[in-house]
C-alpha cells in the first residue's frame, strides 16, 4: 500500500473525542505500559492539580497482538516456559522510582502465578547461591505482571479523570502530520484500514522488529520459540549468527527434547534425545555473556558517578574512551589488588567452554572479599550515568565504541542467568552446542544452488575455512536500524520524512541481511523526535515520541527495563509539561 496522500480530516472517526489533548501510544508491551503507569502514577500523587490535567487527556493504546501488556519477549505466544528473564527481578519494573516493583508483586501473587513456573525447572536454579535477592522468573511471569500493571494503570486513569482505550488486534501502518496534529492508518484485527485522529501527540513504543525472510530454512530471530522448534527437524546441523542471550536462549529452545538433571556433586548434565540438534553460535569474538554473580557492598574509588559526571560537565561530547578505561582500569586494579590484563579480556586465550566453566565458578563463590564478583560490584554502581557517558563521547569516539568495544560492554553489562550458563555448559559438555570465532573478516552467505548457508573465516593458524549448515538462525538480538524493519509504519515514517536516521558504521563483517545504519535521531533528554524542518511546506512539528528498539543507537540502555523505564518516565514527564502550559493559557 502507498502513502495516505489527500488528507480530509472529516474521514477521520473523532465522534467520541471529547478531551483537548489526545495521545497514541504505538505499541502496548513494557513500554507502553510503563509509560502509562508512570504518567497516572504522577497525576495521582499532584492531587487535585493532577486531577484537573488528567480531565483534559486522553490516550489511545494501540496494540497489534492479541495480548496487551506483555510484548514480545514475555508473551505466552512467543515464550516457552523454561525461557527465564536474562534480567534479575530486581531490575524489572514498569516504574523507574521503584525497581523492586515487579519482585515484590510476585512475592505477593505467588499462588496465582504458578501455573507459570516450572518446578522442574527452578529445582536447577543456584541463584540462592549466587543472590538470594536475585531471581530470573519464567518470561510469562513478566508477562502476567505487566497485564496486571496495564489495566490497574488504566482503572486508576480513568478514576483520575483520563480518557483511556486500549485496542488489541489493532495495528498502526501509518502516521502523518497535519499542522500540529497526528492522524494514523490503522488495520484493526484484520478487517481492512481506518483512518483515526486527531492526536495531538503519540509515542512511538513499537518494540522489537526483524528482519523478513525470503529463505524457508533461513530465521530472522529465535522467536516464536514454538515455531522454531517446530521447523528445524530432529538431528539437523544449525548455524546460529550470534553468541549473546538470544543465541543461548536458541540453544536452550532447540535442545528442548533433551532432559536436565543434576548430578550429586552439583553440576548439571544433558540427556540427549535419540536425534540431538547440532548448533554452532558464531561471532566476530566468539565471547560468550559473562555469569551474573552475587554484588558486594565495596564502593567504588575512582570510577564512581561523580566523578564521571565531572567530567561530563568538563568535557561536554568530548570525551575519549582513552579516559573512561583509565578510570576502569584503576578501579579494577585496585578492587584486584592486581594489574588487568585487558588483552586477556578482549581476546581470550582459552576456549568458550574453559572461560564458561570459570565464570559459573567465579559466579558462585565470588572473587572478592565477600564472596562478591568483583566486576560486577564496579560495574553496576555507574549504571545511572551509562546513558549519558555514551552521548558525551566524541561522534567519533562513539562509532569507535560501536565497532570495537560495543561486544565486551554488553556481555559485562547484559549479564546471563546461572542457571542458564549452567545449562549452556551441559549442552556444550555434550556436544550439541559449540561456540566459534569469526573474526573481523567472515563472510556469511547462502549458496542458492546448494540451499545452504556458509560461514567463511579465517581460523588458527590463518587457515580459511567454511562451515555449512541447511538450517541458519540470526541470533543478534534486535536490529539497530529502523531501515532493517519491515513493518508498513517503519516504511511509511522513512517516507514521509517524520523520522530522520543518524548514520553509523557497519560493526564490521559481509552479511546478507542490512547493515547497521542507526536509530531514529531523537533529543535523548525528551525523546521527541528530531524532525526535519522545511520553509516551503515541509513535515510539521507534531510531538512525536519515540521509546526502545527504534532508539537503541542513541540510548545504549534501550534493551534494559530500568532504561525503558527511565525513558518512559522522560516522556511522562514532558506530557504532563505539555498539560500544565495548556493549563496556563486557559
Amino acid at each position: 500500500m502507498g502513502l495516505e496522500t489527500a488528507i480530509d480530516v472529516s474521514d477521520f472517526d473523532n465522534s467520541d473525542y471529547s478531551v483537548s489533548y489526545r495521545f497514541a501510544v504505538i505499541g502496548g508491551g513494557l513500554t507502553g505500559t510503563s509509560l502509562l503507569c508512570q504518567l497516572v502514577d504522577e497525576l495521582a500523587r499532584m492531587g487535585e492539580a493532577g486531577r484537573l490535567f488528567g480531565s483534559r487527556l486522553g490516550i489511545d493504546v494501540f496494540e497489534k497482538g492479541a495480548e496487551v501488556g506483555p510484548g514480545l519477549p514475555h508473551s505466552s505466544v512467543y515464550v516457552l516456559p523454561f525461557h527465564i528473564t536474562n534480567m534479575c527481578a530486581r531490575d524489572m519494573t514498569v516504574r523507574i522510582a521503584s525497581p523492586d516493583d515487579f519482585q515484590q508483586w510476585v512475592g505477593s501473587n505467588k499462588e496465582v502465578l504458578s501455573h507459570c513456573f516450572d518446578q522442574s525447572e527452578y529445582d536447577f536454579s543456584v541463584s540462592g547461591k549466587v543472590d538470594e535477592d536475585c531471581a530470573h522468573y519464567p518470561r510469562e511471569v513478566m508477562g502476567e505482571y505487566l497485564k496486571n500493571q496495564l489495566d490497574d494503570a488504566a482503572q486508576r486513569a480513568e478514576e483520575i479523570g483520563i480518557e483511556v482505550k486500549i485496542w488489541s488486534r489493532c495495528e498502526v501502518v501509518d502516521l502523518w502530520g497535519e499542522k500540529t496534529n497526528i492522524y494514523l492508518t490503522v488495520v484493526e484485527d484484520q478487517q481492512g484500514r481506518k483512518r483515526v485522529g486527531s492526536f495531538q501527540g503519540a509515542l512511538l513504543a513499537t518494540g522489537h522488529w526483524f528482519e523478513s525472510s525470503p529463505i524457508d530454512n533461513y530465521f530472522t530471530s529465535p522467536w516464536p520459540a514454538s515455531k522454531l522448534l517446530n521447523a528445524i527437524p530432529p538431528g539437523a546441523e544449525v548455524g546460529v549468527v550470534g553468541s549473546s542471550l538470544s543465541a543461548i536462549e536458541t540453544a536452550l529452545t532447540l535442545s528442548a527434547e533433551g532432559r536436565f538433571h543434576r548430578l550429586s556433586s552439583g553440576r548439571l548434565r544433558y540427556e540427549k534425545p535419540d536425534e540431538p540438534r547440532r548448533l554452532t553460535l558464531f561471532s566476530r569474538q566468539g565471547l560468550l555473556p559473562r555469569v551474573r554473580g552475587r554484588i558486594g557492598s565495596r564502593r567504588n574509588r575512582y570510577f564512581t558517578c561523580e566523578r564521571l559526571q565531572r567530567l561530563m560537565d568538563e568535557r561536554p561530547n568530548q570525551l575519549t574512551l582513552m579516559e573512561l578505561f583509565h578510570l576502569l582500569d584503576q578501579e579494577l586494579s585496585a578492587a584486584y589488588e592486581a594489574p588487568i590484563d585487558w588483552q586477556e579480556i578482549l581476546d581470550p586465550s582459552e576456549s568458550p567452554v574453559h572461560i564458561l566453566r570459570q565464570d559459573i565458578d567465579r559466579a558462585v563463590k565470588g572473587d572478592g572479599s565477600e564472596g562478591e564478583l568483583v566486576w560486577q560490584t564496579v560495574l553496576v554502581q555507574i549504571f545511572p550515568v551509562v546513558r549519558e557517558l555514551y552521548l558525551s563521547l566524541s561522534r567519533a569516539e562513539r562509532q569507535r565504541f560501536d565497532r570495537e568495544f560495543n561486544t565486551l560492554f554488553f556481555i559485562h553489562a547484559a549479564t546471563q542467568p546461572a542457571i542458564n550458563a549452567e545449562k549452556l555448559l551441559a549442552l556444550m559438555e555434550a556436544g550439541v552446542v559449540e561456540v566459534k570465532k569469526l573474526g573481523k573478516d567472515y563472510r556469511f552467505a547462502w549458496n542458492e544452488s546448494s540451499g545452504k548457508f556458509e560461514f567463511h573465516y579465517t581460523g588458527p593458524g590463518g587457515h580459511e575455512l567454511c562451515d555449512i549448515f541447511p538450517y541458519c538462525v540470526d541470533a543478534r538480538g534486535q536490529p539497530r536500524s529502523i531501515e532493517s524493519d519491515s513493518s508498513e509504519l517503519s516504511r511509511n515514517l522513512l517516507k514521509r520524512g517524520i523520522v530522520q536516521i543518524e548514520q553509523r558504521h557497519p560493526a564490521g563483517g559481509q552479511h546478507t541481511t542490512s547493515p547497521v545504519t542507526g536509530s531514529i535521531l531523537i533529543d535523548p533528554d525528551t525523546h521527541l523526535v528530531v524532525q526535519p524542518r522545511s520553509s516551503n511546506g515541509g513535515t510539521p512539528d507534531v510531538q512525536l515520541f519515540a521509546v526502545g528498539a527504534m532508539t537503541r543507537g542513541q540510548i545504549i540502555d534501550s534493551s534494559m527495563a530500568l532504561g525503558l523505564a527511565r525513558s518512559t518516565a522522560a516522556v511522562a514527564e514532558n506530557l504532563i509539561s505539555i498539560l500544565k502550559i495548556m493549563d496556563s493559557q486557559q
